[in-house]
Parts: C-alpha cells; structure tokens; sequence
C-alpha cells in the first residue's frame, strides 16, 4: 500500500481517537420507581384520605391544643372542587375538628399541572398500537421496511408481546405512563407558619389534563344604565 493510502487511515484513525476523549456525561436513568395514575373520582377520595390522617395526625401530636382547622376555598374547577368536598369530609372522619369560619389555623391546598413534550423512552420505528384486549397493530408498516411475510409476521409478534408486557406490568386499567402529571401540595398553616406539608404526584391522562385546571373567573356583568327620567312639556302658544 503506498504512502496516499495510509494518509486518510491516519486522519481517520486521529478523529476516532480525539471523540473518544471528549468529556460529555453520558445519559443515565434513575433507579426504576412507581407513580400512581389518578383515573376516577375514587383515586381522588384515596389521597384526600390519607392526606387528612397526615393533618389530623399532626393535629393531635401538638404539644399545645390547635384551634379549630379551617379549609381554604380552591380556584374552582373540577379537581379542585371534588377534592375539598372529600378532604372535608375525611378530616371529619379522622377526628380533626374544622372550621365554616376562618381562622388563624388552616388547610390549603394547591394543584400544578404539567405536560412534558418529550416522549417517553426512545421513539420506535414501528408504531406499535394496541387496539385492547390485547390486540395490537403495526400501522403504517409500509413506510418503515419492506412489506415481506416473514418481517410482517415478526412485527406483529413483538407488537403483540410489547402490549402484552405492558398489561403483566401496568394492569389494563392503569394504562401505563404518561406525559402528563399532577402535583398535588397541602399545607397545614398557623399564621405565617407551616406545621404540615405534604406534596403527591400522579399520572393522568392528557384528556383528563382540564380536570385539573381552574376555570377562569366569571367575567362582570355590565351594569346597564338606568333610563333617564323624563318628562312631558305642553306647548302652548301666543
């Protein structure tokens, strides 16, 4: 081989081993975890429930005897709304004793929605779509490989598979992961002082996201103007 061959090897060779080199942290996942998914009204009242016995808990250890609780009004909406009515009246059940009126001691509770853009794990090449009762399909099959007997029975093998390992993980009600959450924080204030705070997360469906959010305030009506009185002049003449 003559020197004009070994030059672009060389070249080739010095570029490989200057990106080896570069100091970029690699992306790394964090351990696995679980979140819940709010679905129903039903999953509303469970965290109601047990962020009542958290106040009413914290209630009952102070050292000195706390004045009646009073539940903060939230921004209307339907979360919003549901979820003070059921916190109201697991407090009750758990013995806390709360408050029509306000007062130095209350409850608060606030809800943040977020959407993510990004989606979840690496993209596919095939779309894989699960139709229920684990059924899946390859849509658009042709765009991505060639449409032979053999890879299109393989695609709907592992389609098939993937739905089924996510029913084995997820359930068929949970309807695994999504890129919208629901942070959920609950203050217990006196004053100018936290006693208590507890902060959830939960999955839900994007069609579900307007749940969560407030509903604007109703706009003002326009007063109408009050007619001008008015009065009858006889005309008279010379």
């Amino acid at each position: 081989m003559n020197q004009a061959c070994w030059i672009p090897l060389l070249l080739g060779g010095a570029l490989l081993g200057g990106c080896s080199t570069l100091d970029v942290p690699r992306a790394d996942n964090y351990e696995a975890s679980s979140q819940k998914k709010a679905r129903s009204v039903q999953h509303w009242d469970v965290l109601a429930d047990d962020v009542a016995k958290r106040i009413a808990d914290k209630i009952r250890s102070y050292p000195m005897a706390l004045p009646p609780v009073y539940l903060v009004q939230a921004p209307a909406g339907s979360f919003n709304q549901g979820f003070r009515e059921l916190l109201l009246t697991r407090l009750v059940n758990h013995g806390a004793i709360v408050t029509r009126q306000p007062g130095p001691l209350v409850v608060r509770f606030e809800t943040q929605l977020v959407e993510h853009g990004s989606q979840v794990g690496n993209a596919n090449p095939t779309p894989l779509v699960g139709l229920g009762g684990g059924v899946s399909v390859a849509r658009d099959l042709f765009t991505y490989a060639h449409s032979t007997t053999s890879y299109v029975g393989s695609v709907l093998g592992l389609a098939a598979l993937g739905d089924a390992t996510r029913i084995a993980l997820d359930g068929r009600a949970a309807g695994g992961p999504t890129r919208t959450e629901v942070l959920i924080t609950t203050s217990l204030e006196r004053e100018d002082t936290f006693l208590a705070r507890t902060a959830d997360v939960y999955y839900i469906e994007r069609d579900d996201s307007s749940l969560y959010v407030p509903k604007p305030p109703a706009a003002p009506v326009a007063a109408v103007p009050a007619t001008p009185p008015t009065r009858n002049w006889k005309v008279v003449g010379p």
